[in-house]
């Protein structure tokens, strides 16, 4: 699963991050990437066409409160945007993945490739069973005034959890088992991953059947070292494959986030990344050539791992 951050704990950056080295090769050339955006564009006009289909489909909170809110200031492009982000369409062809035990310590369950799959080439899409939406703020306006979610003036001062209509009510969390987890789940924000400054998706852990939608199953291949000590045997044995210097006095916890970046890209053959400039969905692609059995691994980035830590750390005093 990818973070999205740890939305109450706050963001965190680190220089030495940068997806887009991870930037896969184009997939303009594979048919299942075409054949995925011709079916977002039939569906986009259907519900545009349609409002009682939209209606029907739109993702919606929990919260009541919160549908009322949105109905204030959210456009009919702006829903249909949701709904196809939410949506799971039905792509039979898209079968080159399944779910299982990972081979990664600690990494429960992984995504393993079915078939032999190109660099380039999309091996699932990464669902949106629920939406984390920013709320807009604006200083002036009233109920009638719309929101310009591309307008960077306008502070986003909440976030609210759109639940796909395909997600059984069962099983739509409260906001706080989404944020915060519980003793029997991890926070849902652990199986969600940015699509925008305005949108994040993330795939719901019990919904693993489909293999056109198991993107946030996939682990990162260096997750472990970010939760070793700097001079722990592992990270030294890392570190010293990346050509780092650990006999230097000033070795420690930048070398050692710079130890999993490293070694997370290395080995890493997959990438999330949205399907194209419109960003109706968000895709998981290859970025090398994969062969069949092989497990599909990305790079959480130390956004996670911080935010991971800071909620065990969190979590282990409020148990003492």
């Amino acid at each position: 699963a990818f973070l999205v951050s740890n939305h109450r704990c706050g963001r965190h950056n680190s220089s030495l991050w940068s997806p887009a080295a991870l930037r896969a090769t184009s997939t303009l050339d594979d048919p299942n990437i075409q054949h995925i955006n011709q079916l977002l564009m039939d569906k986009k006009q259907e519900l545009l066409h349609d409002p009682s289909k939209l209606n029907e489909h739109s993702p919606l909170s929990i919260v009541p409160e919160d549908n009322d809110l949105r109905d204030t200031f959210v456009s009919t492009e702006q829903r249909v945007y949701e709904t196809l982000l939410s949506s799971r369409l039905d792509l039979p062809f898209l079968n080159r993945a399944i779910v299982g035990p990972s081979k990664i310590e600690g990494g429960g369950r992984g995504l393993f490739a079915t078939e032999d799959i190109k660099e380039g080439d999309v091996i699932t899409c990464y669902p949106g069973d629920a939406l984390l939406c920013e709320l807009p703020s604006t200083d002036e306006g009233g109920e009638d005034d719309s929101f310009d979610f591309e307008d960077d003036e306008n502070e986003a001062v909440n976030e609210v959890v759109l639940w796909g209509t395909h997600v059984p009510k069962g099983h739509r969390w409260d906001d706080d088992t989404v944020f915060d987890g519980s003793k029997s789940k991890p926070p849902l924000t652990s199986y969600g991953v940015t699509m925008n400054d305005v949108y994040s998706v993330m795939g719901h852990p019990s919904l693993d059947d489909n293999p056109a939608y198991i993107g946030h199953f996939s682990n990162d291949g260096a997750g472990h070292l970010a939760y070793e000590m700097p001079d722990s045997p592992r990270n030294i044995e890392a570190s010293l494959e990346l050509g780092l210097d650990t006999e230097s006095s000033d070795f420690g916890v930048e070398d050692n986030i710079a130890a999993y970046v490293l070694k997370s890209f290395d080995v890493a053959n997959a990438m999330h990344q949205p399907l194209d400039a419109d960003e109706f969905h968000m895709v998981t692609v290859a970025i090398r050539d994969i062969t069949k059995g092989e497990e599909i691994l990305v790079t959480y980035g130390p956004d996670y791992w911080i935010s991971d830590y800071a909620g065990h750390i969190a979590d282990a005093e409020e148990d003492s």
